[in-house]
This record gives C-alpha cells, structure tokens and sequence, in this order.
C-alpha cells in the first residue's frame, strides 16, 4: 500500500511539474494581478466595472488554461508533434543550414500558433 501511494504521488509531482504553466504560473499571475489591482487599484476610485472585471479575472484565466490545454491535445493528437529529442536534431540541422529542418519547425511553430488561436476563439466567452 505505501508503495502505491509513493507510486501516485510521485505521478502527481512529474504531472504538476510537465504541466506547470497551467497548475501554477496561470493561478500565480492570476492571483498576482488581483494583488496589483487591489494595491494599485486602490488609488482610484474603484466603480462596479473595476469590482466585475477583478471577479471575472480568475474565470477568465480559467478560459485561457481550457484554452491552452486544448490547443495541446489538438496539437498531439491531430497533427504531427515535435517530440524533444526531433526538435533539438531539427535545431542543429537548421543551424548547419539546413533548409528543410527550418522549414519543419516554422511549420511547427505555425501549427501550435494557429491551434492556439483557434482555441482561444472557441473558449472566448461571449458578451
């Protein structure tokens, strides 16, 4: 039993670490914005807009991690991803002037981008 539940929390640690833009930078810049705007804020008068718009941030970050995940599992499942060991070939090819492994990670940049941004629009929330 002990070895099982090492087992899962070592599995947990490896997942909060591969995944930590969305498990503790988003939630960090989200709750360090609402710091900024409750500090920095407090210099103005605040209105109901200002009040709305800080209860929305955290939602909205929510969106965004939804958002960034998605385009992920599009990105691995329906085209073709670079794993770590063909990027770092690619890049010492491309940097011995190689045109083709260029081409693929410009093409690999473009993919990600436009899975973000396609993403981005389906989860932006209406008005």
């Amino acid at each position: 039993m002990s070895n099982l539940l090492t087992n899962i929390g070592r599995r947990i640690k490896a997942a909060i670490y591969y995944s930590q833009e969305f498990t503790l930078w988003l939630p960090g810049m989200a709750l360090l914005a609402m710091l900024g705007f409750v500090l920095i804020g407090a210099l103005t008068p605040m209105t109901g807009d200002a009040l709305a718009w800080l209860g929305e941030l955290p939602v909205l970050c929510a969106y965004a991690a939804a958002a960034l995940g998605a385009a992920w599992v599009i990105k691995k499942v329906y085209l073709h991803d670079v794993d770590s060991n063909e990027e770092r070939e690619l890049h010492a090819a491309a940097r011995a002037g190689d045109a083709g492994a260029r081409w693929v990670l410009m093409k690999d940049r473009l993919e990600t981008f436009t899975c973000i941004v396609l993403t981005l629009a389906f989860f932006w929330p209406a008005r």
